[in-house]
């Protein structure tokens, strides 16, 4: 059954994106899948966007790139783009918010069936907003996501994987690991990703590791007290930061890496480079928090260990591990295509249920069933 859909995404950041916007990655890469799907489909994002879809605006760019608009008045361009929809609402089957809580309180006005995905954890200054608006359907993008955001309190309705366009990875010449040339380590630079951790693995193995990433002015005493000591020429192998990469920079690096070092010291909710990574047929070693049992299958597409000395002790394994074996479960699980295939799936089951205003709650409760 084909949809008439609204997508309705943050302003901050264009669709897709100019730079780092991972949200607004994702709505790009599910909004022109609904299209080339022959979905009728309203994208409601900033003016820049680029899109096949029908672009609906309230700000002629991204906010963060529109210097002359003041900060302080980002939220009144964020409730004009919803009255916007409200206004629209009747013309559409369903609507998908990506925006979070700023949205809730108008979408659950509306006569439409409405799903909105949570890509940022539900903190403490939002959280009575999402109870509030509990009984509205949520989609979490991990079981792990689900787990530690208020599983019993929030009507989550399905887990859809975020999803990438593999078209934009080299996998036609792929080599295996035990072929490549280095370790890698992509994010940004601080506790969190476990960059000093990732030296010390690199450095017990003897291999060369080379470090990408941006460093916040928050994480500058991280690096140069973490991270910069350990950095050098030692012989053998090399531990080296080349700065920020951008997307060309990003594939190559990836693709001539033997494994991408993700020892993470918090509960990621999806991963992003846990997919990237595969994508390019580079094995992921990683620690076992958060979404990272659920993206990598271990021993197959990388390794899920506790300690830093699993890491080195279990890295031989990395060697005889496929490149094609590590895209191919991106293809499976964590493409665009599969991303969108579970998206429809979640549409079709809310539009079927067509609440009526009064009857939200009960109706949505059943579709979770």
């Amino acid at each position: 059954m084909k949809l008439r859909i609204a997508q309705f995404a943050p302003l901050t950041e264009s669709v897709p994106p100019k730079g780092y916007g991972g949200t607004e990655l994702v709505a790009s890469l599910l909004t022109e899948q609904l299209v080339q799907r022959g979905h009728d489909v309203t994208l409601f994002a900033s003016g820049d966007s680029i899109t096949k879809a029908k672009l609906v605006s309230v700000c002629d760019r991204a906010l963060r790139l529109a210097t002359e608009i003041p900060m302080r008045r980002w939220q009144a361009y964020d409730q004009r783009a919803l009255l916007k929809l409200k206004s629209m609402a009747g013309q559409y089957d369903i609507i998908h918010n990506h925006m979070g809580w700023q949205a809730l309180p108008f979408l659950d006005q509306l006569d439409v069936p409405v799903v909105s995905t949570n890509h940022n954890p539900v903190k403490d200054y939002c959280l009575d907003i999402y109870l509030t608006y509990k009984h509205m359907p949520y989609i979490s993008i991990s079981n792990a996501y689900r787990r530690l955001n208020h599983p019993d309190e929030l009507n989550y309705v399905a887990t859809v994987y975020n999803g990438i366009d593999l078209d934009l990875y080299e996998t036609s010449e792929l080599k295996d690991p035990a072929d490549r040339q280095y370790l890698v380590f992509l994010g940004r630079i601080c506790q969190d990703k476990g960059t000093a951790e990732a030296i010390r693995v690199a450095r017990a193995l003897k291999r060369t590791l080379k470090i990408a990433g941006k460093v916040d002015p928050a994480d500058e005493a991280y690096y140069q007290e973490q991270v910069a000591p350990h950095l050098g020429d030692f012989g053998d192998y090399k531990i080296e930061y080349i700065g920020e990469v951008d997307d060309q920079q990003k594939k190559a690096l990836l693709a001539n890496a033997i494994a991408t070092i993700y020892p993470i010291d918090f509960e990621e909710p999806f991963g992003l480079v846990m997919a990237e990574s595969m994508a390019s047929g580079t094995p992921v070693v990683a620690f076992k928090r958060g979404s990272v049992p659920e993206l990598i299958e271990d021993g197959v597409t990388g390794l899920v260990v506790e300690t830093e000395a699993q890491m080195v002790e279990r890295f031989p394994e990395v060697l005889s591990i496929k490149a094609r074996d590590c895209v191919e479960r991106v293809r499976k699980n964590f493409s665009k295509e599969a991303m969108t295939d579970a998206y429809e799936a979640v549409y079709q089951k809310l539009v079927g249920a067509a609440p009526k205003q009064n009857e939200k709650s009960n109706v949505y409760a059943r579709a979770n069933k």
